[in-house]
């Protein structure tokens, strides 16, 4: 068999409620050359039957491997091992693309050899498909120093929207363990990627990123966690020697926004008040305690 441009990498674990619309987003691409490898992560719910009734249905496009529950990374790792792409490209099972998204950002790639990865916008959704909120901005400094702007959270790189060449990979190396069912293990690849590389960004919707409750993101200490490792990581590089107080700094940032925004405020206070002691020149922790100690405006209730 001909290797396809392109292989999409979905690992699901229990994933029965989403993953075929994960799937018939990546069958509905515009971009045909492509082959979807699924890895069942020991689930125990119907998503193994799910991938399978898939690939029965789409021979020689959906190819399904299942491992005994390990953890995100490790899924991903295994279809990353089995992809003959010479693109790959990441779609969680709860996640949807917009058709044009492959060929989109294979035709930047293929436009910009000095890059390595494309990525865009994404429309955040609710576990019925319901947009939530208007859709933010992904990457607002088109000509960022790419490392930079990752290591200090200044950028996001949204992982279903993220397309990156296999040679990439080869030179940099998989999904890095030590942050398996803990997190940040796509920026530690996305900050590998950037010692070497560019990264394009395309200012367009290119997917739809649902929120639910089982979200990794909404553990709040697991994060910050995560966080702090891959600073603790980077700080030992050439890349990163120099900004490892600002990076920690923007970590506890981060933490005190997403604690402001679940009305966690004196949470919130304490972590800007960290962010302050590690880089005192940090307006967004000075922003952040002014923020948290003033009281919230009381919601205006409609007269029946």
């Amino acid at each position: 068999m001909n290797a396809p441009l392109v292989s999409a990498i979905v690992p699901t674990y229990n994933g029965e409620r989403f993953l075929g619309q994960a799937l018939d987003s990546a069958l509905a691409q515009t971009l045909r050359d492509l082959e979807i490898v699924v890895v069942d992560d020991g689930s125990t719910d119907a998503s193994p039957a799910i991938a399978a009734d898939y690939a029965a249905q789409h021979p020689g496009i959906v190819r399904v491997i299942r491992q005994q529950n390990q953890g995100l990374c490790y899924a991903r790792n295994t279809a990353l091992a089995a992809a003959r792409g010479r693109y790959l490209a990441l779609l969680d099972c709860d996640d949807v693309w917009l058709p044009h998204h492959l060929a989109d950002c294979v035709a930047a790639l293929e436009r910009r050899p000095d890059a390595a990865l494309a990525h865009a916008n994404v429309i955040r959704i609710d576990v019925h498909g319901n947009v939530i909120g208007r859709a933010p901005r992904y990457w607002h400094r088109i000509d960022a120093d790419a490392f930079l702007a990752l290591f200090l959270r200044l950028e996001h790189v949204c992982c279903p929207t993220a397309v990156f060449r296999r040679e990439a990979i080869e030179r940099v190396g998989n999904f890095d363990a030590q942050f398996n069912r803990l997190g940040c293990e796509d920026r530690d690849l996305w900050l590998r990627i950037a010692t070497f590389a560019k990264l394009v960004y395309l200012d367009d919707v290119h997917a739809h990123y649902r929120l639910h409750g089982a979200n990794m993101s909404f553990d709040f200490e697991k994060m910050l966690k995560a966080r702090v490792r891959l600073v603790e990581k980077f700080s030992t590089t050439l890349h990163g020697q120099s900004l490892r107080r600002r990076a920690l700094a923007a970590a506890h940032c981060n933490l005190g926004d997403e604690l402001m925004d679940a009305a966690r405020r004196r949470a919130a206070f304490a972590a800007y008040a960290r962010a302050f002691m590690l880089h005192p020149v940090e307006q967004k922790a000075v922003r952040g305690m002014l923020r948290s100690l003033l009281k919230p405006k009381p919601a205006i209730v409609a007269v029946q």
